[in-house]
C-alpha cells in the first residue's frame, strides 16, 4: 500500500508537471503553508512570541506586488480541511497581515490539537494553491512531521524527504533555520524552520531571485542552506593575484562571480597563471572529497586550461582551500589596427571556466549539526537534509571575461590624422565648389570671368576675334595668349 502511495503521489507530481511550460518568472504565485498543529502550540500562545509577525513581513517581503496565497496546514479529517486557505491576493495589501493574525491552532474533532502531515498540505499547495502551475511554496513549520500522531515520524519525515530530492519537478530548496523561543502550558520551542521550495524550472530562477533581495536576507538573519540541487555550483573561485604574466592582471566583477582578465595587447598567444583559492557554495555540506577537473570555454576558441590541484578533501561550507593555481591558455589577441578593434568602443572576449567535482562525498557539517540540536533539542535531524544519493558531482560555470587593453598613444594619432584628412577634405569642397572672378586687361580694357577650379574660358577683343583662353587652377589662373598684335594679359 506503501509503494502504491509513492507510485501515485510520483504520477500526480508529474503530471502536475506539465503545465509548467512558458510561464514567466515575475507573474509567478507564492504560496505560503503555515503550520498550526498542535506542536505549534507556544509558537501561537506566547504572548510574547513573533511568529505571526515574521510571517507577515516574510510573505509581504518575499511576494511584494506579486500574487500571495497563504494556508494554515495540520492534517486534514472530517471536521476540517488542511491546508486551510486564508487569503489570496497581493503581498502589499493590509488583508495578508490580518489573515495571519486570525490563524488559530487546529484541533480534531474530538477536541485534541491536530496532526501534522507534510505530504498531504505539499500536494495541497501544488493543486490548489498554485493550480498545478509553475510557483513557488514556502513552509513555516517546527520540523515535526506526525500523520495520525505516530510516534514513527522519522519513517514519515524520510518519505516526504525522499519526495522532495527524488522528484525534478522540485527544482530547488532553500532552508532558513530561525531562532525563536516560545513557550506555553504544555510545550517550548527554541526555533522553527522555514523551508522554500520552487515548484518547476522557471520557478528555481525565480527563488533565486527572491531570495537574492536583501530585505529578505536582513529578514531571516542571513542564515540560507541549499538542500538542491547539489549538482550545480558547488563552488566559487576567488583570484589572488596572477603570475608569470606581467601583463595581465585578474580581479571579481561587482558580481563576486566573474572573473575579469586585464590583458595588456599582444598578437601573440600566452598563457596566463591565476593564483586564487576555492570556496565551498554548498551550505550547509562539507565537501568531504571530490576529485577537480576544469575546463576553459571562450566560444569560436580551442583552448588549454588546467588546474594545479586535483582534489578537494573536507572542505567546511563557506570554507576556502589552499591557494591553488590556474594556468589558461590565452587566445591570439586582434591587432588594434584591425576593423575588429577600430571600430568598437573596446574589445572583450567571454567565456567560462567550468569546475567540475567528480566522486563528490557530502557530509552535513558539525557546526550546523549543533545549530540543529539548538534549535530543536532531542529531535533527529530532519532527513531533508541529507545528501541525495545522486549528488556524485556538480558542475560549476564560473564566467570570465578577457578585456584586452591598447594603448592610446597609436589611436590617438590615428584620430588626429583623422581629423586633419576631414578638415582638408572640407577646405577641398569648399574650393572646388565656388567660382572665382579672373580679371583680364584687353587693349586695356577690364573684363570679368567667374570661374570654378579647372575651368577655362575663351578671351575676345572688341572685334569679336578670339585672342586667348583664361584658366583657371586651384590656387590661381593663367593665360594663354593667341598670336596677334592685341595687348591681352591678366590683372
Amino acid at each position: 500500500m506503501e509503494r502504491l502511495t509513492r507510485f501515485m503521489l510520483r504520477a500526480a507530481l508529474l503530471a502536475l508537471g506539465l503545465a509548467c511550460a512558458g510561464v514567466k518568472a515575475d507573474t509567478l504565485r507564492q504560496v505560503f503553508l503555515v503550520q498550526n498543529s498542535g506542536w505549534m502550540e507556544p509558537f501561537y500562545l506566547d504572548p510574547d512570541s513573533s511568529f505571526k509577525p515574521l510571517v507577515t513581513q516574510l510573505a509581504a517581503t518575499a511576494a511584494g506586488n506579486g500574487e500571495v496565497v497563504i494556508g494554515a496546514f495540520n492534517q486534514a479529517d472530517n471536521a476540517h480541511p488542511s491546508p486551510q486557505w486564508t487569503y489570496r491576493g497581493p503581498g502589499t495589501h493590509a488583508k495578508l497581515g490580518e489573515s495571519v493574525l486570525a490563524l488559530q491552532l487546529a484541533r480534531k474533532a474530538s477536541g485534541v490539537y491536530a496532526d501534522t502531515d507534510f505530504k498531504e498540505a505539499l500536494l495541497a499547495a501544488i493543486q490548489t494553491g498554485l493550480e498545478g502551475r509553475e510557483g513557488i511554496i514556502w513552509i513555516v513549520t517546527n520540523n515535526k512531521n506526525s500523520p495520525n500522531n505516530s510516534s514513527e515520524t522519522r519513517v514519515r519525515n524520510r518519505e516526504f524527504y525522499d519526495l522532495l530530492h527524488k522528484e525534478d519537478v522540485i527544482s530547488r530548496i532553500a532552508a532558513f533555520p530561525q531562532k525563536m523561543q516560545v513557550r506555553s502550558r504544555n510545550f517550548s520551542a527554541n526555533g522553527l524552520m522555514i523551508y522554500a521550495l520552487a515548484y518547476g524550472e522557471k520557478a528555481g530562477v525565480a527563488l533565486e531571485q527572491v531570495l537574492a533581495q536583501p530585505a529578505l536576507a536582513t529578514l531571516l538573519q542571513d542564515d540560507r542552506v541549499r538542500l538542491k540541487p547539489l549538482t550545480q555550483a558547488a563552488v566559487r573561485f576567488i583570484p589572488t593575484g596572477v603570475k608569470d604574466t606581467p601583463d595581465v592582471s585578474a580581479q571579481l566583477a561587482p558580481d563576486q562571480q566573474t572573473l575579469v582578465l586585464d590583458i595588456d595587447v599582444d598578437s601573440s598567444p600566452k598563457t596566463a597563471v591565476v593564483v586564487g583559492r576555492i570556496e565551498n557554495q554548498f551550505n550547509p555540506y562539507q565537501i568531504h572529497s571530490a576529485k577537480v577537473a576544469l575546463h576553459l570555454d571562450v566560444p569560436g576558441e580551442v583552448l588549454q586550461s588546467s588546474i594545479s590541484m586535483d582534489s578537494l578533501n573536507d572542505l567546511e561550507p563557506g570554507a576556502r582551500s589552499d591557494e591553488l593555481s590556474i594556468s589558461l591558455q590565452l587566445p591570439p589577441l586582434p591587432s588594434q589596427w584591425s576593423r575588429e578593434v577600430l571600430l568598437s568602443s573596446g574589445y572583450q572576449r567571454a567565456g567560462a571556466i567550468e569546475v567540475r567535482l567528480d566522486d563528490q562525498q557530502l557530509r552535513i557539517s558539525q557546526q550546523f549539526i549543533e545549530r540543529m540540536n539548538e534549535l530543536f533539542p532531542n529531535d533527529a535531524l530532519p532527513d531533508v537534509f541529507i545528501p541525495s544519493s545522486e549528488a556524485t558531482s556538480s558542475a560549476t560555470r564560473l564566467p570570465i571575461v578577457l578585456q584586452v587593453n591598447y594603448p592610446i598613444g597609436p589611436v590617438m594619432l590615428l584620430l588626429a590624422l583623422l581629423v586633419l584628412a576631414v578638415i582638408g577634405a572640407l577646405v577641398a569642397m569648399a574650393l572646388l565648389a565656388g567660382k572665382k572672378s579672373v580679371t583680364v586687361l584687353i587693349e586695356g580694357v577690364a573684363r570679368q570671368y567667374p570661374l570654378k577650379p579647372f575651368a577655362s574660358a575663351s578671351v575676345y577683343d572688341d572685334r569679336q576675334n578670339k585672342v586667348a583662353t583664361v584658366k583657371r587652377g586651384l590656387f590661381g589662373a593663367r593665360l594663354e595668349k593667341l598670336s596677334g598684335d592685341t595687348a591681352v594679359r591678366l590683372k
